[in-house]
């Protein structure tokens, strides 16, 4: 059986202690959606597979009117995800953001645009972040009591690159307000004259 890197990140919220698709799609869109995101549509397909591999259990887990199923790891799927994480094997990474792909073509726009795709990216990044060093490192910081340490020191990391990101993009779009033409003295405003 070959294993997604999808499949992993389900073997590793069951061992993280979320027990249901909804409660491993809540626990990733809180810690891991920035880097490996998922959706609800990969969810419960990809742990119906798991299932079919003897990976992870399944039982019913009733609510009120609604069915709904818990998963647990199977002792199969616990050594799966070890033998995943001592892996060397390591994929290339990919990084999706639409704003470093405007930033990549940004050589099509005038000079006053190219601050602003700039601007907007650096204030991305800050907003970015402020919201993982305030919301998210909090949750993760929670979990270190039971002895899970490494989601509080990814959502850390996080925030870090997000931080050098804004700073370095606060120096280009310095760089680029340095290029732009001074106004010329007569499009200057007149000076006010003095208050009397």
């Amino acid at each position: 059986m070959k294993l997604k890197p999808t499949s992993y990140l389900m073997l590793g919220m069951l061992r993280l202690g979320a027990r249901s698709g909804y409660a491993i799609k809540k626990t990733a869109d809180l810690s891991t959606k920035y880097f490996w995101p998922t959706s609800l549509a990969q969810v419960y397909p990809e742990l119906a597979c798991l299932e079919n591999d003897g990976l992870v259990s399944r039982s019913d887990d009733p609510h009120g009117a609604r069915t709904r199923s818990a998963y647990k790891l199977t002792e199969e799927g616990e050594t799966a995800l070890l033998a995943w994480l001592r892996s060397p094997r390591q994929a290339p990474v990919q990084v999706r953001d639409e704003g470093l792909l405007r930033l990549f073509f940004a050589d099509a726009l005038p000079l006053d645009d190219q601050i602003t795709v700039v601007r907007r990216l650096r204030e991305s990044d800050q907003a970015a972040a402020i919201w993982t060093r305030t919301e998210i490192v909090p949750i993760a910081d929670a979990a270190r009591h039971t002895g899970t340490r490494f989601p509080a020191l990814v959502a850390e990391l996080s925030a870090d690159i997000y931080t050098y990101a804004a700073a370095w993009l606060a120096r280009l779009e310095a760089e680029l307000e340095a290029e732009l033409p001074e106004p010329d003295a007569h499009s200057r405003p007149a000076p006010s004259p003095p208050i009397a």
